[in-house]
């Protein structure tokens, strides 16, 4: 707390306990008791009315004002109540209140453990119906107790002793001791959840440094630097922020989503694999995103590799390499930062130069001074005009080139966003059952009979065309081959309607073949067509499985 403050409470009290001037001090009967060194609240109250004039300064409410005064007081420890020491508040009444001691006060006496459990040492040495310790103070005595074992003797020798000199004493002058030293440590150690007036708050005392001669240097001219800068409106400024939102909206992934999903979600890495630093196709988005700035393309090193790739067909690549040296310098190693300026002035800025870059003679002559004690900043002033030449003719001339409009016409376009979930098979029953309708007839279309290929060419030929659709293809369906040894072996593609049980058995051999109807909705008397499949003895072979 602030100790201008503290003395000033301290003066106000001194001036309450002169025994002509101040609070009205005396002996206080209570019932059958006497109470010595004590003042009521209300007189309290009045003296600081008229002490202070509070009636002139706060005219609608001077006893608020005065009691509120004397309530700060009593919670900084300068009076306490006298009965109960739980509440220190003051009220307009009739209450009693003592002053504490000035030993006590906050200004010359400083809590301390050691002193602490003396006192609550003291107190359960007592007689335990009147000293009784609370709960919190005995959990505290037991805590010191661990904290201070190496020194738990001397606590106890003196604790014994200030028993021994209390006795000594007259009853009135300990009593009021005691009830000081008790409101003394409720102050100081209140009990949990009661706010202290005197608790440090946690923030380090931030006190103002006293400046230099070298600071005053530096703060006059970051004054002057301020000023020297432009000033924008506030209208300026935010229609600028909007139109930059405006640029990078499309590009922003919680606004416009990710293409082509979330790896965090989906585990897929094709987001990671297609925005790879260098890449050989470049997204869409990348690819917009170049045009939107040079250090959004100079920020992309595929977009680098392009704007390089363009430059060196026009042999104006200079600039470009300059700029990437500059940047290799900055991000180098200490020990490699004298050997690298000189690297760059060689092959750019020297008169013999491979590369030599187009700048003012005033900043080569500065680049040659900072060679006497090269840093990674040497060359800053030169890249600020190499960056400002690509920025106003390379950039623009790349921006609409035939090599940028390949790059946006052949680069990866985001295709609509899938729909993630599981599929527990129903979707794809559908598609199956939907499927056979279409590939298989209706079984009302088809009959149970064979007709031999030979007998029936002209037929066959006839209804050639509406087979050629419906025949499966499929070797999953041939039954029956002929085991090996036999001449021919027969495979058969039974109907719906008819079985094997149906073949006649003049032809062992044979394929049947279903057919559909002319009419589609009459079935034909003959309809199926029986084909003879010859057959090797080793292995059955279908003939379209054949390489021929």
């Amino acid at each position: 707390m602030d100790k201008s403050a503290i003395l000033k409470m301290e003066q106000l009290v001194c001036e309450m306990q002169n025994p002509e001037t101040g609070v009205p001090l005396r002996r206080q009967k209570m019932f059958l008791t006497t109470i010595p060194s004590a003042f009521l609240a209300y007189d309290l109250v009045e003296w600081l009315t008229d002490r202070l004039n509070i009636e002139e300064t706060v005219p609608f409410c001077p006893f608020i004002e005065a009691v509120h005064l004397a309530n700060l007081l009593c919670q900084h420890g300068y009076f306490f109540p006298v009965g109960d020491t739980r509440s220190l508040a003051i009220r307009d009444d009739g209450s009693l209140y003592r002053f504490q001691a000035p030993y006590f006060w906050p200004s010359h006496h400083q809590p301390d453990n050691t002193d602490y459990a003396v006192y609550l040492l003291k107190r359960s040495m007592k007689s335990k119906q009147k000293h009784s310790l609370e709960d919190y103070e005995q959990e505290a005595l037991a805590r010191l107790k661990k904290l201070l074992c190496h020194k738990w003797d001397f606590i106890t020798l003196q604790a014994e002793e200030q028993i021994n000199l209390a006795k000594d004493k007259k009853k009135g002058d300990r009593l009021v001791l005691e009830s000081q030293e008790k409101s003394y440590w409720r102050v100081h150690r209140p009990p949990p959840g009661t706010i202290s007036c005197l608790e440090k708050t946690p923030l380090a005392n931030r006190k103002v440094k006293k400046k230099s001669i070298t600071d005053l240097k530096r703060e006059k001219a970051m004054l002057l630097e301020n000023l020297n800068k432009r000033r924008f409106k506030t209208s300026r400024l935010v229609e600028s922020l909007i139109n930059h939102c405006q640029d990078y909206i499309e590009f922003d992934t919680f606004v416009s989503g990710i293409w082509p999903s979330n790896p965090w979600i989906t585990e897929d890495a094709t987001l990671w694999t297609l925005n790879n630093r260098e890449v050989e196709v470049p997204t869409e988005q990348r690819v917009k995103r170049w045009s939107i700035s040079l250090d959004d393309l100079l920020n992309d090193p595929t977009g680098i590799k392009e704007f390089e790739r363009f430059l060196r067909k026009e042999y104006s690549h200079e600039n470009l390499l300059f700029w990437k040296a500059v940047q290799s310098l900055r991000r180098c190693g200490n020990l490699d930062v004298d050997k690298k300026v000189h690297e760059i002035y060689n092959q750019f800025l020297s008169p013999s130069a491979p590369y030599e870059i187009n700048v003012d003679s005033s900043t080569v002559e500065a680049v040659q001074e900072g060679l006497k004690n090269p840093t990674r900043y040497t060359y800053d002033n030169a890249l600020l005009q190499v960056y400002s030449l690509m920025e106003k003719d390379t950039y623009p001339r790349f921006l609409r080139s035939a090599q940028y409009r390949d790059l946006l016409l052949h680069s990866l376009h985001p295709s609509q966003k899938k729909k993630f979930g599981f599929n527990f098979g129903a979707g794809m029953k559908k598609r199956m059952v939907s499927a056979g309708a279409k590939r298989r007839p209706n079984p009302s279309h088809l009959s149970g009979s064979s007709v031999d290929l030979t007998h029936m060419s002209h037929s066959l030929e006839m209804d050639e065309p509406s087979m050629s659709s419906r025949h499966s293809h499929s070797t999953s369906d041939l039954h029956d081959l002929g085991i090996p040894g036999e001449n021919l072996a027969s495979s058969r593609l039974s109907s719906p309607s008819s079985s094997r049980d149906n073949v006649p058995e003049d032809n062992p051999h044979t394929l049947q073949v279903p057919r559909l109807s002319p009419g589609g909705g009459e079935p034909e008397t003959t309809l199926g067509v029986s084909l003879t499949v010859p057959c090797r003895p080793a292995s059955v072979v279908a003939p379209w499985e054949t390489e021929e």
